[in-house]
């Protein structure tokens, strides 16, 4: 049979003692001796006593949750985002060992923007929110800084509204990228760029610029191609450029799967090229042709996404202490004599 929960009261009646007494003793009061406060934590220990959360909101206005606003893949998706379970992974770790827990409230792709944020305001969901795929001007950050609601980016805004974000330095892999490939002897470089509305977009734009002007090579416009998620299809894409006579004999992408796609359609095409990716996962290291990466650690990423609102919940911490931009890991397979 299961053991009833333990309660204040209960924990109070085992150990003789009045519910005051208990209370203070769990919260260290120096009212209360330190032998019965050591007393009272070691029966609450062996007890399995743990406050009531719901009362302490009533209490505090508090609800000791975090929301994290997430996409729900597509209809059009093949796969959906291979990142968001190490993501979730590490922002739960980051809040291991403090009274917050992490809820997950679905963004759908049909849905206002707006509205799964609105939820979390207008039903007191949660004390700080994280949101993903943020846009160049994002409503739903103007939306929280508003109403007054703590969170987190992941990724920057263009917006002149200072917040706290934790965001992977973009325009540093695609020069990384074209570094790498220009070294390994690859002259026509395609950059596949997400959609403009976001704003890593224009960071790696200016990456790939910047590598190619600090070897003084132009770069013809059709080499970077804004990437419509909805009508883009990688693998046709890969075989249309293969029939040119100056097709590109490098790509650099932003995903993984996007990558998978460009493999199935060069090797369609009997066309060899090289193609780098941004990755979140390690699903290249099963790719029949092997190729170079640099890894985005999302569980790192969600660590730190929970460490930066935990910080912007305490509300002592200076703005420019919660902004926070990592850089990928160069993963190497193509060339096993520099391993």
């Amino acid at each position: 049979m299961m053991r009833a929960r333990t309660t204040l009261k209960t924990l109070a009646q085992h150990l003789g003692l009045s519910i005051t007494t208990v209370s203070r003793a769990l919260k260290d009061g120096p009212e209360v001796k330190p032998g019965t406060r050591a007393r009272v934590k070691a029966a609450a220990l062996e007890l399995g006593y743990r406050p009531n959360q719901s009362g302490i909101g009533l209490k505090t206005g508090k609800t000791h949750v975090i929301a994290v606003i997430l996409p729900v893949q597509a209809p059009d998706e093949v796969v959906g985002d291979v990142g968001t379970g190490p993501l979730i992974a590490g922002l739960t770790a980051a809040l291991d060992d403090t009274p917050y827990q992490l809820t997950v409230i679905p963004s759908r792709p049909e849905q206002d923007e707006l509205a799964p944020v609105r939820l979390v305001v207008e039903q007191g969901l949660a004390d700080g929110v994280v949101l993903t795929l943020t846009q160049s001007q994002d409503a739903r950050v103007r939306y929280l800084a508003d109403v007054g609601l703590p969170f987190v980016t992941f990724g920057r805004t263009e917006l002149a509204l200072p917040h706290p974000y934790v965001d992977i330095d973009n325009a540093d892999f695609t020069q990384r990228a074209v570094e790498h490939l220009l070294n390994r002897g690859r002259e026509r470089l395609c950059l596949l760029l997400p959609p403009e509305r976001f704003l890593f977009a224009w960071h790696q734009r200016v990456g790939f610029m910047r590598a190619h002007q600090a070897r003084g090579l132009s770069v013809e416009p059709q080499r970077q191609l804004i990437s419509d998620t909805a009508n883009f299809d990688p693998r046709d894409f890969a075989r249309q450029q293969a029939l040119s006579d100056t097709a590109p004999d490098a790509y650099i992408c932003g995903d993984e799967i996007t990558a998978m796609g460009l493999l199935a359609g060069l090797s369609d095409a009997g066309h060899p090229a090289d193609v780098v990716a941004l990755e979140t996962s390690a699903l290249a290291d099963y790719f029949h042709q092997p190729v170079d990466g640099f890894r985005q650690d999302l569980h790192h990423a969600g660590r730190q996404l929970g460490r930066v609102l935990l910080a912007a919940l305490s509300g002592d911490v200076p703005i420019d202490e919660l902004q926070v931009i990592d850089t990928a890991c160069f993963i190497n397979r193509t060339d096993p004599t520099t391993r």
